[in-house]
């Protein structure tokens, strides 16, 4: 008895080995068969084949040598004859040798009796040419030696025609043993590899029954069926590894029995948990059906939980800006939350919610679910309003009389009114150029509050952005020539278009060369650079002014901040950048600041790529 998986697969390996043994021994035994076939050919039919010309040969030259003889020459026709006679007595005993044929051997001996008269016919012409005169030479030459050598000449191509019959019925019965040959291996073949796959899928088959076994109650117990168990059927591995299995899954159900009553107790807090926060909060599945909702989610969006249960959301939240922001989410890897505020009216009751996801992960780190609150910024927006409209309404208020203040400073400074003493000149230009900061504040806060107006709208509309760069950038060549600056623009060839509000990033641009004009002394350089990367264009303007201390870096684009060092005051009003960066965002970009003290500053920010709808 088979105990292990090693001796089972050796079975199989065994049989294997068998089979391809049996087809070797086999194919080897017909090719070597084959090849004693074909040796005996060409060793026995073919050389015979070669001895008979050869023959032939030399029994032609002897008839050459006796016309020679005839002719008058007769040493060289004895000469000739005689040694052609060693010539075809060589060939003839190795004919004698290599008799394979039947009747070869009286056609061999009939050969020789032939040419034995051939000689000595040809040795009484010899004796006969002192004699007699050359016409009874030719004569004798042509009824007594010529008849015995056509005679001879004839049993030779007897010879010939017996042994060229016997080489091609040697080659048939080659080519037919070849064809036998290779059906017998070719049926040997089919006949080990149809055995050897059924002999290896049976032995498979059989042994691999028991782990097709464990991987389906594997995938039970994965399922939650703790209760599977697996018949051990066997002494190998396989089943002494079902028999471990059963005492886990047994171990496993005690453990759940055990811990089930605390899971659901954990299950009940934090169900109470999320029941209990203020603000409307919904769970998700993967795919985007609710699992759970609190209180106040029923409250606002009118609906309990019972009858939303394994709904999509969209049917119950009916905003498909907040599936795209959702799914948006989903496509990251980070699993910190993300927040933004939707706008939603319900009902009669409109809301703003800050909404807040978090990715719900298992052990494994693969997402299981998505909760979603709705943290009701409402009140707080309607805060920022009032806000908004206050500052609105007060900076209305300054703008007349500050405006008249600022009319009459001009006037007293002019002289218009009588004449001024260097005091009073003082005064007025402090007065003067505080006005005017006033004023730009003033001017800024009415921006701020229409950028923040619900009611605001961007003409969006594709342009280049290098003539706008070139518009906005020519009014300052002569500031920065009065104070010795160096104003550089540099722009990448072939850049694609924008969609802008032209007034608006002027405005943005206007704001970013001004203040680094502004902060820079004579002989600094501003370079204004202009690029694309992947699908967004790069704006920046860097100087090489006073430069921003490290801890404004994260607060520079706030509302009201000013940077003050040791060199000099910032007498901005604090909401340009603030501004400049409601502009961005609204047109999809971004802008950001990357500064060191002393050596200068450079602000960017991005455009997206205007692309045409298709």
């Amino acid at each position: 008895m088979m105990k292990n998986l090693r001796q089972k697969f050796s079975i199989i390996y065994l049989c294997l080995v068998i089979m391809i043994a049996i087809l070797g021994i086999v194919s080897v035994l017909n090719f070597y068969n084959l090849s004693k076939t074909i040796d005996g050919l060409m060793t026995d039919n073919y050389e015979s084949l070669k001895i008979i010309n050869n023959m032939i040969e030399a029994l032609e030259r002897q008839d050459s040598a006796i016309l020679t003889y005839t002719s008058g020459n007769r040493e060289l026709g004895l000469n000739d004859f005689n040694a052609n006679i060693d010539k075809f007595l060589m060939w003839y005993y190795k004919e004698q040798n290599n008799i394979t044929e039947a009747g070869e051997r009286e056609l061999v001996d009939q050969i020789k009796e032939h040419y034995m008269k051939y000689i000595n016919a040809f040795h009484q012409l010899s004796e006969l040419s002192d004699e007699k005169n050359q016409t009874y030479i030719m004569e004798y030459y042509t009824t007594v030696i010529h008849p015995i050598f056509l005679l001879l000449k004839d049993d030779l191509q007897t010879l010939w025609d017996i042994n060229e019959t016997a080489m091609f019925r040697g080659k048939a019965r080659t080519t037919e043993n070849a064809q036998t040959s290779t059906y017998l291996i070719l049926f040997t073949s089919v006949i080990a590899a149809v055995g050897g796959f059924f002999t290896s899928r049976f032995f498979a088959n059989k042994f691999t029954r028991p782990v097709e076994h464990l991987t389906k109650s594997m995938k039970e117990v994965q399922a939650g069926n703790l209760d599977t168990r697996i018949d051990v059927v066997s002494d190998d591995e396989i089943g002494q590894l079902s028999a471990e299995f059963n005492k886990m899954t047994e171990k496993l159900l005690l453990f759940e029995r055990s811990t089930l009553g605390e899971v659901m107790m954990e299950k009940s807090k934090s169900l109470a948990i999320i029941k209990s926060i203020a603000d409307p909060l919904m769970v998700l599945d993967n795919d985007y059906r609710i699992l759970v909702v609190n209180k106040a989610f029923e409250s606002v969006f009118q609906a309990k939980e019972t009858q939303v249960h394994k709904k999509h959301f969209l049917e119950i939240v009916r905003m498909s800006e907040l599936y795209d922001y959702i799914s948006s989410i989903l496509s990251e890897s980070n699993t910190q939350h993300k927040e933004n505020i939707f706008y939603l009216e319900f009902g009669k009751e409109h809301y703003y919610f800050n909404i807040i996801v978090n990715k719900v992960k298992d052990i494994e780190s693969k997402m299981n679910g998505i909760v979603v609150l709705f943290q009701n910024v409402t009140e707080l927006k309607e805060l920022e309003k009032m806000k908004t409209n206050f500052i609105s309404t007060i900076s209305h208020e300054f703008k007349t009389p500050l405006t008249s203040i600022m009319m009459g400073t001009s006037l007293l400074t002019d002289c218009t009114l009588g004449k001024l003493n260097t005091a009073q000149k003082n005064v007025l230009s402090s007065m003067e150029e505080d006005g005017q900061r006033l004023a730009n504040l003033v001017d800024d806060l009415l921006y701020l509050s229409k950028l923040e107006s619900a009611r605001f709208v961007y003409d969006m509309l594709p342009a280049e952005i290098d003539s706008i760069i070139k518009s906005t950038i020519k009014p300052f060549y002569i500031q920065a020539a009065n104070k010795k600056i160096d104003l550089q623009y540099s722009v990448e060839q072939k850049l694609p278009k924008v969609c802008v509000d032209q007034e608006k990033i002027t405005w943005v641009l206007n704001n970013l060369i001004g203040n680094a004009i502004k902060y820079t002394k004579a002989n600094d350089i501003i370079s204004i650079q202009v690029y694309k990367q992947n699908d967004k264009v790069y704006i920046s303007v860097k100087d090489t002014g006073i430069g921003i201390p490290e801890e404004y870096l994260d607060r520079i684009f706030e509302q009201f901040v000013q940077v003050e060092n040791s060199d000099l005051e910032i007498r901005g009003t604090g909401l340009g950048l603030s501004i400049a960066k409601e502009i961005v965002t609204a047109h999809g970009g971004e802008i950001w600041c990357e500064s060191m003290l002393d050596a200068g500053s450079c602000f960017t920010f991005t455009l997206p790529v205007y692309r045409v709808n298709t």
